[in-house]
């Protein structure tokens, strides 16, 4: 009988499998939660960062928003909350100066927030160039009106100054002792600087009739030269073997603020922020000095010249020009178009012993002791001057100084007992003649140099005397002065009866006189102190330094301060004060009777503007360092109406620097045409105001004293005066295109 098995069965391994499963189901999840987990993080990071860029862009928002409002002159508080939805945008705005505004801007979205701040700045505003602009209308100067300033003119410029000119025949007029021993001398403004042997006097030459030494400063001995520069003067000390500077900060009383080493400093010249050093004690050299800090001034470059003994040296343009004695003598070109780095361009034999240099135009002249002549010679080509004249033997002994003026040549002659001042005409420089010749008494003539208005002064020295500083004419001129340039413009520009203190510029000039150069086509009775150059070209026509266009855009942006339409006429009176703006009035405006108006931006008359009897137009200190307009404009009428008058002693106040009232007024009678007068200022108006009429005439009379002008015609009289401010250059205006605030900067500050 077959034996049957029996099999075992396992019964655990059910539990394995399924352990198993388990064990894999955690695994699973495991793995599932670490690929889940950071995909839910990223999620909730770029939700995060999603709402944080949303808080950035509302941050943007609010910061755009204030910019907008404040770039285009609209109301905004120093606060101010955009709300979008249930999120929100906090703006803060302060003024870290009086030209700046800061934006702070917060954005907050469900408690993320994120901060920008953007800087503003004032925009560059409106320049005014001149003392005096004027279209086509031209200007008309009469009686003892005068310009400090200059003047440029699309039209005429017409004056009614009485020029008087006899350059062949000095007038004596006056003279000053100023101590022995005097060498040299430099003009500055109302006062000539001598210095001798040991101080630097100052003169006062205000009044040329009767000159006065107002001030002394002792220093070293053996003091050789003075020259001055940006408002200083630097002095050289041949013993002591410095060169010291002395402040003008007073120009009455020269203070020393520094020196700096230069052994046997002699000659001195200045250009821009340099100063040039002729040496020739143990060395013959042209040193460079930088003096753009007087108080620590450095010797940056130290040239030595062709000859050993250099003696003297004159600038003009970009070229130095130095005469030298021994070895042989020379006339010496550098360009200084560096001025840091003088450079050699020629070398030039001359005559023996020269003793000094003048350069005018095209041409040097040198005074060559070894022959008693002055020797010139044709510049034009600075790297080969080439001689036209020698004048004839013993005709110039000694000129120990050489001025010129226009077509004449002064010189101051010293040689034993023949002490004169002789007078050359030089309007054909290959041939010049010794048309006068004055002969000096009490002292031997040194130094010789010309000033404004024609005169001419002579310094002579004696060495155990007083040393008199004589003061010649040779030009008078009585009437109407511009202090500056006067440019008429254009195929058509005339200038007649003018006296400038520098050049002119215009296709005929006549009857008139410029302390420096004439520009022209046409000329005819006119003094010319400097050099002339004919056949020159027509200076362009300029526009105005505000557009019509600029002028609506402030009328706009009064509008956007309110309207006033009652009472009319607006009459403010009776010692009242009022401030105003931005707003427009609907009709005229009138203040009188010593009422104030204060302007806090610009106001708009929608018709004509009557300012008399003793008042008073300021700026508000609110928008201090800014220039408000008040503006008569009726577009409907400029032909009778939006016109300003001002009578009887009214002041204008500014607030902070570079702030002015300016009167503006549409009228444009005058260049249609017509007679009627845009802006009459008439007896006392005085202080920061600008006067603008685009298309009309301008009338000052009396004793007026205004900061600019610009009008299509100008017309000044009596006393009337203008003095230009250079302040007026870049002027900040309340709004608009000229003075609104520019993007500066930005940054996210969290």
């Amino acid at each position: 009988m077959k034996k049957i098995s029996k099999r075992k069965i396992n019964n655990q391994s059910g539990a394995a499998m399924l352990v198993s499963v388990v064990f894999f189901l955690f695994i699973s999840l495991a793995i599932i939660a670490g690929l889940v987990g950071p995909t839910v993080r990223e999620f909730k990071n770029a939700n995060s960062n999603l709402n944080s860029k949303k808080s950035y862009f509302l941050a943007e928002s609010g910061g755009e928003d204030a910019f907008y409002r404040i770039k285009n002159n609209m109301a905004i508080g120093s606060s101010e909350i955009i709300t979008l939805g249930s999120n929100s945008s906090t703006t803060t705005i302060t003024s870290p100066s009086s030209s700046s505004r800061q934006i702070v801007s917060l954005g907050d979205l469900g408690g993320l927030q994120r901060k920008t701040k953007l800087s503003l700045q004032v925009g560059a505003g409106t320049s005014f160039n001149y003392g005096v602009q004027v279209g086509n209308g031209g200007l008309i100067l009469q009686n003892s009106s005068s310009v400090v300033g200059n003047v440029y003119s699309n039209g005429p410029v017409v004056g009614t100054a009485r020029i008087s000119s006899n350059p062949n025949n000095p007038q004596f007029i006056s003279s000053v002792n100023i101590g022995p021993t005097a060498y040299r001398a430099v003009l500055g403004g109302s006062y000539v600087y001598v210095v001798n042997e040991s101080t630097v006097q100052t003169v006062n030459i205000s009044n040329p009739a009767s000159p006065s030494v107002v001030s002394t400063v002792t220093n070293g001995g053996q003091q050789k030269d003075i020259t001055l520069g940006n408002e200083y003067i630097f002095v050289t000390a041949t013993n002591d073997n410095v060169v010291r500077a002395f402040s003008l900060s007073n120009p009455g009383t020269p203070s020393y603020v520094g020196s700096v080493a230069v052994t046997g400093a002699n000659q001195i010249k200045a250009y821009g922020s340099y100063v040039y050093v002729l040496s020739n004690v143990g060395s013959h050299t042209l040193k460079t000095i930088n003096v753009s800090n007087p108080s620590a001034m450095a010797v940056v470059s130290s040239v030595n010249t062709s000859s050993t003994f250099p003696v003297g040296m004159a600038i003009q343009g970009t070229y130095l020009y130095v005469i030298s004695q021994g070895g042989p003598s020379k006339l010496e070109i550098y360009s200084i178009a560096n001025p840091a780095s003088p450079t050699l361009v020629s070398a030039t034999t001359i005559g023996v012993n020269p003793i000094t240099i003048a350069v005018a135009g095209s041409y040097a002249y040198i005074d060559v002791y070894a022959c008693g002549c002055i020797q010139v010679f044709n510049i034009s080509n600075p790297t080969a001057p080439v001689i036209v004249d020698n004048t004839s033997v013993n005709s110039l002994n000694n000129g120990y100084s050489l001025y010129v003026a226009g077509s004449y040549l002064y010189a101051a002659v010293n040689y034993g007992t023949n002490h004169q001042f002789q007078i050359w005409d030089i309007s054909n420089p290959t041939a010049m003649v010794n048309i006068q010749t004055i002969n000096i008494s009490g002292g031997a003539p040194v130094f010789v140099m010309g000033g404004q208005a024609g005169y001419i002064y002579l310094l002579t020295q004696n060495n155990n005397a007083n040393s008199p500083l004589r003061i010649y004419q040779v030009t008078a001129s009585r009437g109407n002065t511009v202090t500056g340039d006067v440019v008429s413009a254009g195929a058509t520009g005339s200038i007649n009866q003018i006296h400038a203190t520098n050049s002119l510029y215009a296709r005929t000039i006549s009857n008139s006189l410029a302390d420096k150069d004439a520009y022209y086509k046409n000329i005819s009775n006119t003094a010319i102190l400097g050099l002339s150059y004919p056949n020159s070209s027509d200076q362009p026509t300029i526009s105005m330094p505000i557009s019509d266009d600029k002028i609506t855009q402030w009328e706009t942006d009064a509008v956007a301060g309110g309207i006033i339409n009652f009472p009319c006429p607006y009459i403010i009176s009776r010692s009242s004060s009022v401030t105003l703006g931005p707003v427009k009035i609907d009709c005229d405006l009138e203040l009188r009777n010593s009422s104030s108006l204060t302007l806090a931006g610009n106001v708009w008359v929608n018709g004509s503007v009557t300012l008399r009897n003793s008042g008073t137009i300021q700026v508000d200190s609110s928008i201090s360092g800014k220039t408000v307009g008040l503006i008569a404009d009726d577009p409907t009428n400029r032909t009778t109406s939006s016109k300003i008058n001002i009578s009887n002693s009214t002041s204008f106040v500014g607030s902070g620097t570079n702030s002015y009232v300016m009167l503006i007024s549409q009228n444009n009678s005058a260049e249609m045409g017509g007679s009627e007068v845009a802006i009459d200022s008439s007896n006392s108006m005085t202080g920061k105001v600008l006067l603008y009429a685009p298309h009309g005439e301008i009338s000052i009379s009396n004793s007026a004293s205004i900061k600019e002008v610009t009008g299509w015609k100008i017309l000044l009289q009596n006393t009337a005066q203008v003095i230009y401010e250079t302040g007026l250059a870049n002027l900040l205006f309340t709004s608009g295109p000229a003075g609104g605030y520019v993007f500066d900067g930005w940054s996210e500050s969290e």
